[in-house]
Formats: structure tokens, sequence, C-alpha cells
């Protein structure tokens, strides 16, 4: 659902300082796109750039590149650093959409999601996956500069930088380049730790795949403003992102925030930044607009109340809003009412969430629908299932495409023992978000407590093919496949899907020995 727009908060939090996270397995890959070397000097005043990401390249064709994104992926989601966040992660895909609806390729496709991290970190992976911190929504100080971030890490993968980087790996299998990847990672950032990662061969190939992202960083830029501009957003915010990032490196026990360290900011590469924003100013044929949309408001107000969910940690952070509740607009005091009432429910004072909620309403007429989802979630975490579902289905009925209402109004209808109903609602939503694993997990609850043994392990399957458990979901299918109450029309189809993994399986074995993909 499109919002109205609402004046921008001038106020932000200062990022919190925080040590990076240590990433695991292959996922390393997801930073080795952005880890940019210093450019060489450059203009103050735009020029012309190299065309380094040509979309007809043949370095890795997109489906290989789709496959090595899936891969890493599950790795991320296996190891738990995707945030299983609905409604930030959809707030970024609509945001992602917003730009790609007059500038992105139609064969692009993007896939946002969370990782619930306080440092200040975007990059993008193969196929079009990019990862966005929690951090870094909080510190935005609007929807331009938030979008600013998504529009260059999009750049990277429409102009096909990842390809380009794997020029010399093109006889490589997916798991190959991953720790290709992984130990171009590990050089950037601590080139003593190679050795103990992955072999490279020769120095001078590692400095061949280091020096690739110079001009990488430029172009990404480059399109990244243009995207910006024609989506209708605030380019001068780009440049007011990365100067606060400078201001505030001082806070970062590393120097610098880790945006900064996957992006290396010089002031000649800030300069031609500036001047491409003057000069996308200058011809622009559209005014653009200081408006940020509520829903960016929103979603921050609750990441920033959620930053620190201990108990003095959200102490502190209620503490805070309360004390500030007589500044600025309404917008903004109903914004403080909100994340009160975020911080109350975590704090299980639902009382106090309640009464919070009644604040915000009034405050902001335009946002109900993130409203009537944290009352459902308050309704449902205090024990009030039969209210919940009442003030689920109303909700449903206002905005019927919206999954984090799917997600609570199965939850009630589950705590409610309506298992059938459940079933029934879960299996047509699964139709509009089939990669949705808390769905699919949910769906094989009720399907057990209905007696249906069979379809309650395909559920299951699915839950894990989504994570790239193969082999767990294949015996899942072998166990549905043997139940006694399978009709022929469910089992052939058991049977497509067990064809399928069972292919998949086999694809990532030869991959993990070795043997060349084909992309």
């Amino acid at each position: 659902m499109s919002l109205p727009s609402v004046a921008r908060d001038p106020a932000a939090a200062a990022p919190r300082a925080a040590k990076p996270r240590r990433w695991r397995s292959a996922a390393c890959i997801c930073l080795a796109l952005t880890l940019g070397a210093e450019p060489p000097l450059l203009l103050a005043q735009p020029g012309p750039l190299p065309q380094l990401g040509d979309p007809g390249g043949g370095e890795l064709s997109p489906l290989l590149e789709h496959r090595i994104g899936e891969e890493i992926m599950r790795d991320l989601r296996r190891s738990g650093e995707v945030m299983d966040d609905v409604q930030g992660t959809d707030y970024l895909n609509s945001l992602a959409a917003r730009l790609t609806a007059r500038n992105g390729p139609d064969d692009q496709k993007f896939e946002l999601f969370l990782v619930g991290d306080p440092t200040l970190n975007a990059f993008a992976l193969p196929g079009g996956f990019i990862g966005v911190h929690s951090g870094l929504i909080v510190a935005a100080q609007s929807e331009s500069e938030l979008a600013s971030v998504l529009a260059h890490e999009m750049a990277h993968i429409t102009q096909r930088h990842i390809a380009r980087m794997f020029e010399r790996a093109r006889q490589s299998s997916i798991f190959s380049i991953a720790a290709l990847v992984l130990a171009v990672l590990a050089a950037r950032s601590n080139p003593q730790a190679i050795g103990g990662i992955v072999s490279l061969g020769e120095s001078v190939q590692m400095h061949q795949m280091l020096g690739f992202s110079r001009d990488a960083e430029r172009e990404a830029d480059r399109i990244g403003l243009e995207t910006l501009v024609g989506a209708g957003f605030y380019p001068p915010d780009m440049v007011n992102f990365f100067e606060r990032l400078q201001k505030a490196s001082r806070l970062y026990e590393g120097g610098a925030p880790e945006y900064l360290r996957t992006h290396p900011l010089t002031s000649n590469r800030m300069a031609d930044i500036q001047g491409r924003v003057q000069e996308i100013a200058g011809s622009a044929s559209k005014p653009v607009s200081l408006q940020d949309q509520l829903a960016f408001e929103l979603v921050r107000a609750r990441l920033r109340a959620l930053a620190d969910t201990g108990v003095d940690g959200l102490r502190r952070a209620r503490a805070q809003l309360e004390s500030s509740l007589d500044q600025d607009s309404d917008t903004a005091r109903g914004l403080r009412w909100y994340g009160i009432a975020v911080i109350a429910n975590a704090q299980r004072d639902f009382a106090g969430a309640r009464l919070a909620l009644e604040r915000a309403r009034p405050l902001l007429p335009a946002g109900q629908e993130y409203l009537a989802q944290l009352g459902l979630q308050v309704a449902l975490d205090s024990g009030a299932t039969k209210s919940a579902l009442v003030l689920a289905d109303e909700a449903v009925g206002r905005w019927p495409h919206v999954r984090a209402l799917a997600h609570l109004r199965s939850r009630a209808l589950l705590e409610l023992r309506d298992y059938q109903a459940a079933a029934d609602y879960l299996t047509e939503r699964l139709r509009e978000w089939p990669k949705d694993t808390r769905l699919w997990k949910m769906l094989a609850e009720a399907q057990n407590a209905l007696g249906k043994v069979a379809l309650a392990h395909r559920a299951t399957a699915e839950q894990y093919a989504l994570a790239g458990a193969w082999p767990a979901a294949i015996e899942q299918l072998k166990m549905a496949r043997t139940s006694p109450q399978l009709d022929f029309y469910t089992a052939s189809r058991i049977d497509a899907r067990l064809r399928e993994l069972e292919r998949e399986l086999r694809r990532e074995q030869e991959d993990s020995k070795g043997q060349r993909p084909n992309g």
C-alpha cells in the first residue's frame, strides 16, 4: 500500500558503535563486490566513465549468477544472518520497486533482505540479491538517503560488475567462485588472513582482482544517481549521507563505519559525486521531493526502538522517547508514540503498548496499516487471541496483500486451534508468497494437527528446500509418498517435486566436487 508523504524528521539518533559481525562459510562472498579499493584521481566536475558492466557481457551468464546468489542466500539463512522481519523486508523491496519502476531493465529482478546488525552497511550479491543492515536504516535521516544506497548496490548488479570480477574464474565451480571471493574479502580486510582461507596462486592475479572495483564504484555512483533522480528521490541526499558517515567515523572502533570500509570514499570521489548531483539538478525536468514516505519513518522507528532488546536497552530507549513527546510536529510525536508501543510490547507491558497505540492513531492517520499490525501483535502476545482474530480479519480485509498481516492471522487461527481454516488460508497465501518459510512451517503445523500427515511432510519439505537442506527435504517427500492417505493427484505432485529436489542435490554435489557449472 502506498502511503502519503510526510515531512522528514531532521533529527536522527547517532549510530551506535559496534564490532562487525563475522560472516560464516561461503556467505562472505556477499561483501566482495562492494569492497572497493581507493579510486584514482578524479576531477570535481563529472566526466565520462568507463562502461564496465556491459549488460551483454559473457563473463558469467545471468542464470549462473542467480545460482551463485541463491547458494549464498541459503547459506546466509542457515547461519541466521537473514533477519526474520517481514515488515522491514517487504518495505525494502517496495522501495527497490519504486527505484526500478522507470529505470531498471525488465529482465533484472531484485530481492532485498535485512541483516540484523547495528553497523552501517549494505551489499550486493550475484543474481540480484541485496542485503541491508538494520543499522543503515536507523542511521538514514531521509528515505532518499536510504534509496541512494540501494540505487548504488543495484547499479553494481545491473552493470554486471560481479560477472567481470569473475572473468578469470570461468572454469570454476560455484563453490570455487565463492572461495575465490572469500579470499578477496579476506585480503582487503586483513591481508595476513588470506593464507588460512584459500590459496589464490600468483599474487599478480590477486592484485588484478583487487583493482577491479575502482572504476566499478565510480560507475555505480553515476548509475545510482541517475536511478535516484529518475524515481523522484532527492539526489543531494547521497552526498549528505556520505558526509555524515565521514563525520561519524570517530564513533567507530575501526576508524570508519562499515559502509565506508567497504566503499572507500576519498575527497576526489566525493567531489565527483557532488559534481554529478549539481549536473543532474541543473538538467532535471521535474522538481524533486523532500518528502519521505511514512512507511520509511515507521519501519525506521520500529528498528530503532528494538536496536537493543536487552532489559536496560529497552528501558533507556523508552525513557528517551517519553522525554521528547512534547517536541516537534504531530507526525513526529505520533512516531514516538509508535516507538513506545513497540518497546512496551517487547517489555510485555501490554497495557502501556495499547495506550501508546491509542495516542499514535490520531497523529498518524496515514499509517493505520502499520498501527494495525502492531495492535494485532500486542493482542496475540498478550493472549487475547479471539480479539486478535477479529482484528486480523478486519485488517486483512483492508490490506489483503500485506504479508505481515497474513503471518499474524495465521498465527491467530493456529492458536485458536481452527486448523482447517488455518490450512485453507495458508495454502491460499502461499500461492502469493511461495518462498515464505514461516508460512510453510505454519502450514505443516496445521496439516499435522488435522491428521494429514502426507501434506504436513510436504509442507515441511518446502521449508527445508528453501533453506537449501536438500537431503532433509527429500526425506520429507519420501515419507509423504508412503502415506496411505495419499490420492493420485497429490502423489503425482509429490513425485514431480521429489525429482526436482533430487536434481538440485546432484547439481550441488557436482559443484562441490569442482566440476564446471553449466551457466
